[in-house]
C-alpha cells in the first residue's frame, strides 16, 4: 500500500474510531436519539454501531480488509446519519448545525464507497 494511501485510510478511519469509542463511553444521548427515533433496543444498538465504527475504522486505519471495513462503516453512517442529523425537524442556527452535519456525513459516505470499490 502507498504512504498515501496508508494516510487517507488512516485519516478518513480516525473519525470513526474517536466517535464510536465517545459513544461507547457516554452512550446516554446516542441511546436517547435512537429511542426517540422508536429504534429496537436502542441501547443494543448503539453498543452494536459503535462496536462497529472502532473496529471497522480500525482495520480501514490498518489497510486490513479495507473494502469490507469501508462498506460496514458506510452502512453504519445511514442510521447514523438519519437518526442524529435530522435537519428537516429543525429551525434556525440548531437547522443549519444539522444539516452540517448531515453533509459532512455524505461526504465520509461517498469517501468510503470510493474506498470500497479501490
Amino acid at each position: 500500500m502507498s504512504v498515501t494511501k496508508f494516510i487517507g485510510r488512516a485519516l478518513l478511519a480516525s473519525i470513526f474510531i474517536k466517535n464510536g469509542l465517545d459513544h461507547l463511553q457516554n452512550p446516554d444521548p446516542i441511546v436517547r436519539a435512537a429511542r426517540g427515533a422508536e429504534v429496537p433496543e436502542p441501547e443494543l444498538a448503539v453498543k452494536v454501531n459503535s462496536g462497529v465504527m472502532v473496529g471497522a475504522g480500525a482495520l480501514l486505519a490498518a489497510g486490513l480488509l479495507p473494502r469490507a471495513a469501508s462498506l460496514a462503516l458506510a452502512t453504519s453512517l445511514i442510521p447514523t446519519t438519519v437518526i442524529g442529523h435530522p435537519f428537516w425537524d429543525k429551525d434556525g442556527k440548531e437547522r443549519a448545525q444539522q444539516q452540517g452535519q448531515f453533509l459532512k456525513n455524505l461526504a465520509l459516505f461517498g469517501a468510503l464507497l470510493y474506498v470500497s470499490k479501490e
